[in-house]
C-alpha cells in the first residue's frame, strides 16, 4: 500500500469520530514514519511496509476512541515550542497561548516603563504547572526572569521536567511538588515581586466536554459544581504570596466570584479565546 492510500484509509476511519480527520491521520502516519508530514505530501506513492500498516492501524483505533493526537504521539506544539506530553497531563491548548501572550506584554511592558528595572527582581510563580508549557514559553521568551513551577501530581512534575530540560531551562526553572500553595518554601520568595499564573482546574463537574478531554487527568478538568472550587482555595492562600499581578485561566462566568475573592485587585486585562474562556489579568492596587 502507498502513503497517499494509507492515509486516504485513516481518513476515512476518521470522519466520524474527528473533526480534524485529515489532520490527525497525516500525524500520525508522519509520527510513525519519524518523518515531518510534509514528507507525506512529496513521497504519497512510497510503499508502506506491512509492519507500519499494522502500527498505523492500531494508533488509527485509539484515536477513533478519542484519544488525543498528542498522547498518542507524545508530543504538541505551543507557543512555537515543542512540548513532550503524555496522560498525567493536559494537551496544551491556544486558550493557555492567550494567557501566556498576556504574561510577556505585561512583562516586557514592565521593562519599557520602570525605570532601573531588572527582571531578578521578579519571580514567576506558576501554580498547577503541568506539562510546564506556561513558566517555558514565557521564560524562552524573557531573558532575566526565573520561575517557580508547582504541581500536585509528581508524575505530572516529571513531564515537566523533561520540557524544562528540553529547553536548556533548568537552571532559571524550580520545580516543587506542592497543593496550591502549602508546600512552597516562602523564603524563596523573599524579596521578590512575585507575579502568579495558574491554569488550574475550572470546568463544571456537569458540564459536557468533547470526547477528547476524557482521556485527560480528570483532576486537571473539574472545578467542583461551579468549576470555581480550585481557585477558591488559592485565593484563600493568596495573602501569604502578595503577588503583584496574577493571570489566571477560567470562564468569563467565573471572573465576579474571582473579583469577590481579591477586593484588593482589579481586572488590567481580559483576553478572548474561544468559546467562552478567558485569561484574566488581577493586579495589586495596595498592600493587604
Amino acid at each position: 500500500m502507498q502513503i497517499k492510500e494509507l492515509l486516504q484509509w485513516g481518513h476515512e476511519n476518521l470522519m466520524r469520530s474527528s473533526s480534524s480527520a485529515r489532520l490527525d491521520a497525516e500525524v500520525l502516519l508522519a509520527h510513525d514514519l519519524n518523518k515531518p508530514v510534509t514528507f507525506l505530501l512529496t513521497h504519497d506513492n512510497k510503499k508502506i511496509s506491512l509492519n507500519t500498516m499494522k502500527r498505523y492501524k492500531v494508533l488509527i483505533e485509539r484515536r477513533k476512541k478519542g484519544e488525543p493526537v498528542a498522547y498518542l504521539t507524545g508530543k504538541k506544539e505551543f507557543f512555537f515550542l515543542d512540548f513532550s506530553v503524555d496522560n498525567s497531563v493536559l494537551v496544551p491548548r491556544p486558550d493557555t497561548e492567550v494567557l501566556v501572550e498576556s504574561l510577556i506584554k505585561y512583562l516586557n511592558g514592565l521593562k519599557t516603563s520602570l525605570f532601573d528595572f531588572r527582571f531578578s527582581k521578579y519571580v514567576l510563580l506558576d501554580i498547577g504547572t503541568g506539562s510546564g508549557c506556561i513558566p517555558v514559553s514565557v521564560l524562552k521568551n524573557i531573558d532575566g526572569l526565573s520561575a517557580i513551577a508547582t504541581d500536585v501530581s509528581k508524575d505530572a512534575l516529571e513531564t515537566a521536567k523533561k520540557n524544562i530540560k528540553k529547553h536548556n531551562l533548568t537552571s532559571r526553572i524550580q520545580l516543587i511538588q506542592s497543593d496550591l500553595l502549602r508546600d512552597i518554601p516562602y523564603d524563596l520568595l523573599k524579596d521578590k515581586k512575585v507575579i502568579l499564573s495558574a491554569n488550574l482546574p475550572y470546568i463544571p463537574n456537569d458540564l459536557k466536554v468533547k470526547p477528547d478531554l476524557k482521556h485527560e487527568p480528570s483532576t486537571s478538568l473539574y472545578g467542583g459544581d461551579d468549576g470555581v472550587d480550585i481557585y477558591r482555595k488559592l485565593l484563600d492562600q493568596i495573602r501569604s504570596i502578595r503577588p503583584i499581578v496574577m493571570f489566571f485561566e477560567l470562564f468569563e462566568s467565573q471572573i465576579p466570584e474571582i473579583e469577590r475573592k481579591l477586593p484588593d485587585y482589579r481586572i488590567k486585562h481580559i483576553g478572548d479565546m474561544s468559546g467562552n474562556a478567558r485569561a484574566l489579568v488581577m493586579e495589586k492596587m495596595s498592600e493587604f
